[in-house]
């Protein structure tokens, strides 16, 4: 019923009857609590007013459905405007902003506040190369937050800060992909600089500048990949499937890692398969299951469910080299380097070594 529903959202068209014929309530609460689960409750709702109204859900769930979809419609008016002021701001002082994903990707979207989001993921870059360098236009770019009393938090990774601007949680990147987590991302980096190519897109509350769809092809898909085994929803396979829709399928000629390929086309095929999208591709049925099962059904979920120190320690330990063991099929994932970095991350701060 949801993937029904989905395809309906994503592409504009009819949907499916067949699948909501005798559809009891049971059936219609456990799509839209799916639906919740899997970041796509504002979505689906599109596909749920085409239905005639005899095949919609009962009157109660589709009163919430609705209250819901209003209130992340308003969320989202608060992502255009701190998007649009934050882009201002920072324009003030030389420095460029590119929205990567969130509400810039939401405008692919038929009903772009539809496309649910939780954060605004920005790359900061000098407007004048001989004012300033690039680098130094996303240091200061930080710096003015800082200034304005905001904590900007460059802890958690090296890939982008972190800070909170007017209620909305903020990602500055430093790069697009965490270049040193796995062997395709230095390659893609270049890649990605080169072809950011931005240009305005209009939001409803004033522009904001958008990457080229070259870049969103390769960023997209790499995005994806670094959240399967670690959050991976339908929110993320819906985002390729608009951007296939938009764009079409083009791996980088400059990509030759058989186990990106492979896994590109596995995400295509489950579009297709799935999200009504139509890209002649062949996939690997194997993967497609298991990525299927990560999203629907993941064996291990972020809350840890073990409540003593030693079965937090061990079950930490299990999701981890799982992890590592899935995403190595599409990313190459070095287990040391994962190992590694869990280690220094746990030292650095020992309270996340036994958090639940």
């Amino acid at each position: 019923m949801l993937f029904a529903l989905l395809r309906s959202s994503l592409h504009g068209g009819e949907v499916e009857h067949s699948y909501f014929q005798g559809a009891t309530p049971d059936d219609w609460k456990q799509c839209y609590h799916l639906s919740v689960k899997q970041g796509v409750m504002a979505l689906s709702w599109d596909g749920v007013v085409r239905l005639p109204r005899e095949l919609q859900p009962p009157l109660a769930i589709k009163i919430s459905w609705a209250a819901n979809v209003e209130a992340y419609e308003k969320r989202y008016m608060k992502y255009c405007k701190t998007a649009v002021e934050l882009s201002g701001f920072y324009a003030q002082h030389g420095i460029k902003t590119v929205v990567l994903k969130g509400v810039g990707l939401s405008t692919l979207y038929p009903v772009p506040h539809h496309r649910e989001g939780g954060d605004i993921d920005i790359y900061t870059y000098s407007a004048c190369k001989d004012a300033m360098s690039d680098k130094q236009a996303n240091a200061l770019a930080d710096a003015l937050i800082s200034r304005q009393g905001i904590i900007v938090d460059m802890s958690r990774t090296i890939k982008h800060s972190n800070f909170t601007y007017q209620g909305i949680p903020i990602e500055n990147h430093k790069t697009f992909l965490n270049v040193k987590a796995y062997n395709i991302a230095g390659q893609m980096e270049e890649f990605l600089k080169g072809n950011m190519k931005p240009s305005l897109v209009a939001l409803p509350c004033g522009e904001i500048l958008v990457p080229s769809g070259a870049f969103n092809t390769v960023f997209v898909a790499l995005h994806t990949f670094q959240h399967y085994c670690a959050g991976m929803t339908l929110h993320h396979l819906c985002d390729w499937a608009i951007v296939l829709s938009r764009y079409g399928l083009h791996i980088p000629s400059e990509v030759n890692d058989k186990s990106y390929i492979k896994g590109v086309h596995t995400l295509t095929m489950l579009c297709n398969r799935y999200l009504g999208t139509d890209i002649s591709v062949e996939g690997d049925e194997k993967l497609a299951g298991e990525i299927l099962s990560e999203i629907l059904l993941p064996r291990y979920s972020v809350k840890v469910p073990a409540e003593s120190m030693v079965g937090i320690f061990i079950y930490k330990a299990k999701r981890l080299l799982y992890n590592n063991r899935k995403k190595s099929r599409v990313l190459r994932v070095s287990l040391f380097r994962v190992v590694w970095k869990s280690i220094v991350s746990h030292i650095c701060c020992p309270s996340t070594i036994f958090r639940r």
